[in-house]
């Protein structure tokens, strides 16, 4: 009696420290499927946010439905996401290339290969675009879809991609350089010096840190639009070269207090905090800008970029905001 009593002890010493096990086992379980589930999560809203930055117009087809648009494919085609979903596809296409689209989406089902081809669109404004469409074949909640990416080649929208920011509309790098260039062969020719700004916004990480990074975008529009109307003169250019750093070119610079009396009217414009997003709040701008000057300072663009880049930091290194510095060799 006294031994199936003890075996009896061991069975349920056994069983309980299995049940401990088990317990501890799904107990990992569920932080591992939480883990999961929130890169899965994080992964999804990182894809949405890519797509919906692309300056190209992406959408999933599937049963001749359009089930996802980004933003640009709505502003290229002039409709919205509803409207969108509600029609079918080819109702876009301009009827005399309907049958052509419809040839090129058929191939990329049963071919199973990526498909390029041109056609026009007739906008709510009776207006007619070029369109430049590529589709593939996608795997999606295990059925085939098609994944098009698709392009507008009306003139000046091509241009507009290549050579500005698509958050700002400001002039990109490459305009810029290009401005730049041309500019430093204008001022040899002529004799004349030329000044280049490299303009960085003091504080913007804590902005995005504090309200996201939607009011951070927000606000360089804001600061953008503000800069274009402060930079008028025609031979002039502002540009946002990426994140929160601007250049500006000015051209015909007679001598250095010119270039200070310019920047402390920048400052001026920005006196006011900027009200921004529903519900708004008030960022104050700030600005640290470092300064070279052609031809002292470089005889070409990449090295004025730098020598102003340099002094940018310089005059971020002091304590006060809305500080500026001249490259000093």
């Amino acid at each position: 009696m006294s031994s199936e009593l003890e075996q009896l002890k061991a069975a349920q010493a056994n069983l309980q420290e299995q049940l401990k096990k088990t317990v501890a086992e799904n107990k990992h379980l569920r932080i591992q499927f939480s883990s999961t589930t929130k890169q899965v999560h994080e992964l999804n809203k990182f894809i949405e946010l890519m797509l919906n930055l692309s300056p190209f117009g992406i959408c999933i087809l599937q049963k001749n439905r359009l089930i996802f648009t980004n933003k640009a494919f709505c502003e290229i085609f002039g409709l919205s996401p509803r409207e969108l979903r509600k029609m079918d596809p080819l109702k876009i296409v301009f009827e005399e290339d309907r049958d052509h689209v419809q040839k090129s989406f058929q191939a990329t089902l049963t071919e199973q290969t990526e498909s390029f081809f041109m056609f026009r669109v007739m906008t709510k404004q009776e207006t007619i675009k070029w369109i430049l469409g590529s589709v593939a074949l996608i795997q999606m909640n295990e059925k085939y879809a098609i994944l098009g990416n698709f392009a507008d080649l009306t003139e000046g929208r091509v241009m507009q991609l290549a050579y500005n920011d698509p958050l700002t509309g400001l002039p990109n790098r490459k305009l810029m350089m290009d401005r730049l260039e041309q500019a430093i062969v204008s001022a040899k020719r002529r004799s004349t010096p030329l000044a280049l700004l490299f303009v960085d916004l003091d504080e913007f990480k804590e902005v995005n840190d504090a309200y996201g990074h939607k009011t951070g975008d927000q606000l360089l529009i804001e600061i953008a639009n503000k800069l274009r109307d402060f930079v008028r003169r025609e031979n002039d250019t502002i540009a946002r070269i990426g994140g929160d750093e601007f250049l500006i070119l000015l051209t015909d610079i007679s001598q250095r207090s010119h270039i200070e009396t310019v920047i402390q009217l920048l400052f001026e414009n920005f006196t006011e905090p900027l009200s921004i997003g529903s519900p708004p709040v008030k960022v104050k701008v700030r600005f640290s800008i470092g300064i070279a000057l052609f031809p002292d300072h470089g005889d070409n663009s990449d090295l004025l970029i730098h020598h102003a880049d340099l002094a940018m930091y310089k005059a971020k290194k002091k304590r006060r905001k809305n500080n500026f510095c001249f490259f000093e060799p």
